[in-house]
């Protein structure tokens, strides 16, 4: 870890001046700086030493004396970062992304878990610990399979489980197992298996000495699997408990939960337990000092000699430092990932314009490219509790910067008139038709801030921040600055709103595929969810699989991947392939496999079937080339097996490239986020992950 200090950041030859003034940089040095990517899972910089940078968050997740297990912020407030920082430092982590909180059947209906002192609930969560305990006890047991008759006899069968089982499959057999009883009415059934279970957790705890090292379960990436359900909340809530009881009571293990805030809202108002997971909770927030020290050690990382930090770093490479410095930080609201982009935004201005430094000119210019990114991000994040909120963003466009209460509830009233609004929003717009209603919404989300006795407050990024100020009679609400640019909004304090005034059609502009319309393009993506299950399983079914998953790349991720070809040919007219894509990602995930794998042209083989063999992984090897690239996504209608890993192992090692498989219900998952207008890497990029760790 990093010792947060105002010295100089590791390196040879350092430069020990710490005064504010500016030192005279070689020429060109400018063009050395690269600030990463501001999306931690495709940001190869956080495998540098000398990167991180010491927040409480990072501390408390690296020290296991400080009992805390879960972390809570905003999207881009350092979740992803950390568990990489864990895992590059900690063979004994071990990071799990659980994709069950989208279960269509739950044991029972969701009111027999209201009361969490009950037996429902309680055996969901003996479930979940069960399952982590596996887990857990695998690791163990793969650090020393020398001393395998050091596992006593009760946890034979356990640690057989977590070998051959995913985390998934452990809980939902774990849940079938415990509720058979309930569901019987069989309480001695259900005593003898809580019995049983209460001993292996006893055995398990005794297994190992604390002081040899804890091991540590890492559980991230939940939003990604998230469909916002009752159902959802119950698990997770559950989850929470059981990862609480594990931490506590097991000497040697950890289980560390990140977990974004919108989600961690629901299970705050569910839980009437709640008190017992707060006092373990920890807030993502970063001081203006922290959020600086983050530039200015990637900035100082390509150089043999490293300016000091805390100043001496940022006034080298931005001019005009202070004010450059409070331009940025209070313009992406003291966030990491937004201060990357913003940075890297102004860093690219610069360098087309030959400067040796970072000018205020350039900030300024930079905030159109940031604040349209900004706003897409800020309805993307919100979408799996305000389906399709980037349309409500929208009609903002070319209004005020400052609302009265009395304007704000005249511009609500409009939405909920709006056609496009009714449409698409009607399942959670309603709620909020009471103007101060609104205004906390649009507070909680970041949106707005509350005007008051000349100043304005907006919310920070912890979990703790989320109630807005009371509304007085002279409180005005005002939009981030951060927003002004992308909706083009007058310096204007709104009152009022006629109401036979038309929303202006600029704006937020919705990238859809094929000129659709929002309409056209949401009843697709629907259509897509329902007409899976009506496809057979097998040859007679294969043609419609093959075209429903082309018409899931063509919906889903038609960012990147265009100019889609079914059933092409080669030169030669031997070699059929399902579906060929071009990629044309300048970001992210398909952008990543371009510059891995060669991958100018994405294939994906469609597999009507649940069972695949060893022929199937090597047809898709065939299609690697040279040309095209050596990357091939195989959609089947299973789910993954450890022998299809051992497939993709042996393709690999021969260096031909990588075959990514994925099931129906990854691609269930595409459409779904899509339908809520996510825009999302994070499912392909974790199943990305699993393979890779499963075949090194």
């Amino acid at each position: 870890m990093s010792k947060r200090d105002k010295g100089p950041a590791s390196g040879s030859g350092l430069n020990t001046n710490t005064s504010n003034i500016s030192p005279q940089l070689p020429r060109n040095s400018l063009e050395k700086i690269n600030l990463g990517q501001s999306f931690a899972e495709y940001d190869s910089l956080l495998r540098r030493s000398g990167i991180y940078v010491s927040t409480p968050a990072l501390l408390a997740a690296s020290d296991p004396d400080r009992s805390k297990c879960f972390f809570v912020g905003r999207r881009g407030t350092g979740k992803t970062a950390i568990t990489l920082h864990l895992q590059s430092n900690d063979t004994r982590c071990v990071l799990l992304t659980p994709e069950l909180f989208t279960i269509g059947h739950p044991p029972m209906p969701v009111e027999a878990f209201v009361d969490t002192h009950q037996k429902p609930f309680r055996s969901l969560i003996l479930a979940f610990r069960r399952a982590l305990q596996a887990v857990m006890l695998s690791a163990w047991a793969s650090d020393h399979s020398g001393h395998s008759h050091a596992v006593p006899d009760e946890l034979r069968n356990e640690l057989s489980l977590g070998q051959k089982e995913t985390f998934d499959d452990l809980v939902v057999d774990s849940v079938e197992e415990i509720f058979r009883p309930i569901v019987e009415d069989n309480e001695n059934g259900w005593r003898s298996i809580r019995n049983r279970w209460k001993r292996n957790q006893s055995a398990l705890s005794s297994l190992c000495d604390e002081h040899d090292g804890r091991y540590t379960l890492l559980i991230d990436r939940l939003d990604e699997n998230w469909d916002g359900t009752d159902t959802a909340v119950v698990y997770l809530t559950a989850l929470m408990h059981a990862c609480l009881q594990i931490s506590a009571e097991i000497p040697w293990a950890r289980a560390l939960l990140f977990l974004r805030e919108n989600i961690f809202e629901r299970v705050r108002a569910f839980d009437t337990e709640f008190a017992r997971l707060e006092t373990c909770v920890v807030g993502l927030d970063w001081t203006e000092e922290q959020l600086a020290e983050m530039v200015e050690r990637r900035i100082n990382l390509p150089f043999n000699t490293r300016l000091a930090l805390g100043g001496p770093t940022w006034n080298a490479f931005f001019d005009d430092g202070e004010r450059s410095k409070t331009m940025i930080l209070e313009y992406c609201q003291n966030r990491p990932r937004d201060v990357l982009t913003f940075c890297s935004l102004a860093l690219e201005t610069a360098l087309s314009r030959k400067r040796q430094k970072v000018s205020v000119d350039d900030l300024e210019d930079a905030k159109r490219r940031y604040s349209d990114s900004r706003l897409k991000d800020l309805g993307d994040e919100y979408q799996e509790n305000f389906s399709q909120l980037s349309l409500v963003l929208s009609k903002f466009y070319g209004l005020g910067r400052r609302f009265t209460l009395v304007g704000l509830d005249a511009l609500i009233q409009k939405l909920v008139d709006d056609g496009q609004v009714k449409a698409h929003c009607s399942s959670w717009i309603y709620e909020y038709r009471a103007a101060e209603q609104f205004a906390r919404l649009l507070y909680s989300i970041g949106f707005i801030g509350y005007w008051q006795s000349g100043s304005v407050k907006y919310r920070s990024l912890g979990p703790q921040d989320t109630t807005p100020p009371p509304i007085l009679p002279a409180t005005d609400f005002q939009i981030h600055p951060s927003y002004w640019a992308a909706l083009d909004l007058q310096d204007a304090l709104v009152g009022d709103i006629q109401q036979d005034v038309e929303f202006r059609q600029a704006g937020l502009i919705q990238e859809l595929p094929g000129a659709r319309n929002l309409s056209e393009y949401s009843g697709d993506l629907a259509a897509l969810e329902t007409l899976l299950s009506t496809i057979p399983v097998g040859h007679a079914g294969a043609a419609d699989f093959e075209e429903w998953v082309q018409s899931v790349v063509e919906l889903c991720f038609f960012r990147s991947l265009q100019n889609l070809e079914p059933r092409s040919r080669d030169l030669n007219g031997r070699v059929v392939r399902d579906l060929v894509t071009a990629n044309r990602a300048l970001t992210g995930f398909w952008e990543m496999i371009r510059g891995k794998y060669g991958s100018v042209q994405v294939i994906f083989e469609c597999k009507n079937y649940a069972k695949l063999g060893a022929e199937d992984f090597q047809q898709a090897a065939y299609y690697f080339s040279d040309a095209g690239g050596r990357f091939v996504v195989l959609v089947f209608r299973g789910t993954v097996q450890t022998s299809h890993y051992e497939h993709i192992r042996r393709i690999s090692s021969e260096g031909r490239g990588l075959v990514l498989p994925l099931t129906e219900r990854d691609l269930l998952v595409f459409v779904r986020q899509a339908k809520n207008g996510k825009v999302k890497e994070d499912h392909l990029q974790t199943k990305f992950d699993e393979v890779i760790r499963r075949i090194s």
